[in-house]
């Protein structure tokens, strides 16, 4: 994990933990967003490194020590926080009524054979039933044994009618 101090376009700064390059990927993306603001314009900010000298271990030990005074309690997450951020809303969106469109396009130019998807994809690769667009499940071996055949099928995430 790498951490980066991150600035939104307000000068909100703020902490973010990621793995790998994915900063950059969530970045390009649109999926960052200001905890304060809400903000989708972030960046990463100047950071000094942390060196491990014997003064910053000084100074880390001193930090550890138990204080009189109470550390204040974190505040709560704010409620927009765990919402998508707007551009990642969007994107969920878009995707969401494409793949309704697709499924909208399957249902009505072909059949749906159910739990026999497999046999019924197996007759139309043999020549045994006229060739026909067909929907349906197949289990994981199912889909395995179609591909060792040289069946060409292709999953699909099917969503339900109300989401």
């Amino acid at each position: 994990m790498i951490k980066y101090q991150l600035i939104c376009d307000k000068s909100h700064e703020f902490e973010g933990w990621f793995g790998d390059a994915a900063f950059e990927s969530q970045q390009e993306a649109g999926l960052l967003t200001c905890p304060v603001c809400g903000s989708a314009d972030v960046r990463r900010a100047l950071m000094a490194p942390n060196l491990a000298s014997p003064k910053t271990r000084k100074t880390d030990l001193a930090e550890q020590q138990p204080s009189a005074q109470p550390e204040p309690q974190p505040q709560a997450p704010q409620q927009a926080s765990a919402a998508l951020p707007p551009a990642a809303a969007r994107k969920r969106q878009e995707l969401m009524s494409k793949m309704r469109a697709l499924q909208t396009k399957i249902r009505e130019e072909c059949r749906d054979v159910g739990n026999d998807f497999a046999n019924e994809a197996r007759k139309i690769h043999y020549g045994e039933v006229e060739p026909e667009g067909i929907y349906g499940q197949a289990t994981a071996e199912e889909r395995e044994a179609l591909d060792e055949e040289g069946i060409e099928i292709m999953d699909m995430p099917w969503l339900p009618k109300d989401n």
